[in-house]
């Protein structure tokens, strides 16, 4: 999972490392809770936003269609910045902690807490596989692996700082730090150890390559071969982000923040060329689904604003719509797209 909590002060930093630590025994509310909202419909609950602070004991998750009207729910729980479905193929929500070993699922109006021997470092559901992963110690992850198409069930040791994994017919991949490690479903062993040009935490795959948003130049591995090549990204980037691979054009996308603070994307064809667009819309993170590009921001003055969301057409780059988000005691830090 990647870095949250992006406003939060530099002297706010240091006292809530310390803070922090005091979560566990005074903040968090064992079992279910109420939520006073309505069961999540369908047709009005498409986008959820997370709002927590790990300081805090209120966290907000609200909902739209389509920015027009937004349901609230509020729970008496902090550090809660992730949000997720909790299997490929259903809508359940999961909402993950990052500094202490919980994550709360929503049935209903009741948000119900499950405790973790560590924290997550990430939780990835593919087709037939389940990759959890766990902050075990500063030395290592520990990964749990469960393979429905192989009837594995199996554990794996990493280096700390895995942040994200995936998966085809073949191999489980997951990224770490400066390295993207190639698991064979079959035997369960590591075959590959893929070194990347710089630090990374989000990739994507096609059939035949690996993409990865490493921080000075972006990464390519060729499936197979493992070949490596680094290319130079444009002179106006800032931090590459999220990278998508479009199964129906066959290209790569990958967000950055430019130098103005705003939404960058890189569109990179089938010879990994690219084509440079500025989105002008401001930039905390972004999430690709069916051909459109959903990006979010926080706000930081504007009474009653807590955001900013923008929805684009990764074919057409116009954007199709905008709203603001509504404004809470807590930032926005994650949202999910429903099917």
């Amino acid at each position: 999972m990647k870095k949250s909590y992006l406003l939060y002060g530099g002297s706010g930093i240091l006292i809530g490392i310390a803070a922090v630590l005091l979560i566990n025994i005074f903040f968090i509310n064992k079992g279910e809770q109420s939520v006073n909202a309505s069961k999540i419909d369908p047709i009005e609950d498409k986008i959820f936003f997370i709002y927590s602070n790990p300081l805090i004991k209120k966290s907000a998750l609200i909902s739209t269609s389509q920015g027009e009207k937004f349901n609230k729910r509020y729970f008496n729980v902090p550090d809660i910045p992730y949000i997720q479905k909790k299997a490929d193929s259903s809508n359940d929500i999961v909402l993950l902690a990052e500094h202490e070993p919980y994550y709360y699922t929503l049935n209903n109006n009741k948000i119900k807490e499950h405790r973790l021997s560590n924290p997550f470092a990430f939780w990835y559901e593919g087709k037939n596989v389940s990759v959890k992963a766990y902050n075990v110690d500063t030395n290592g992850n520990e990964l749990k692996i469960k393979d429905k198409q192989f009837n594995k069930k199996y554990s794996l040791t990493l280096p700390s700082l895995v942040t994200m994994g995936a998966n085809d017919g073949k191999y489980i991949y997951v990224i770490q730090s400066m390295s993207i490690y190639v698991i064979d479903r079959k035997t369960e062993e590591i075959i590959k150890n893929l070194g990347l040009a710089s630090y990374a935490d989000l990739f994507d795959h096609s059939d035949n390559d690996i993409v990865a948003s490493s921080d000075h130049e972006l990464t390519v591995i060729e499936k197979g071969s493992w070949k490596s090549k680094f290319l130079k990204y444009p002179d106006d980037l800032e931090q590459a982000d999220a990278v998508h691979y479009d199964k129906i054009s066959g290209k790569f996308y990958v967000t950055y923040i430019n130098k103005s603070g705003n939404t960058g994307l890189l569109e990179i064809n089938k010879d990994f060329s690219f084509e440079i667009y500025d989105l002008k819309f401001p930039y905390m993170n972004a999430q690709f689904k069916d051909q459109k590009l959903y990006v979010i921001s926080q706000e930081e003055n504007k009474k009653g604003i807590g955001g900013y969301m923008g929805i684009f057409d990764i074919r057409t780059k116009k954007k199709l719509k905008e709203f603001n988000l509504p404004e809470e005691t807590t930032k926005v830090q994650d949202f999910l797209i429903l099917d």
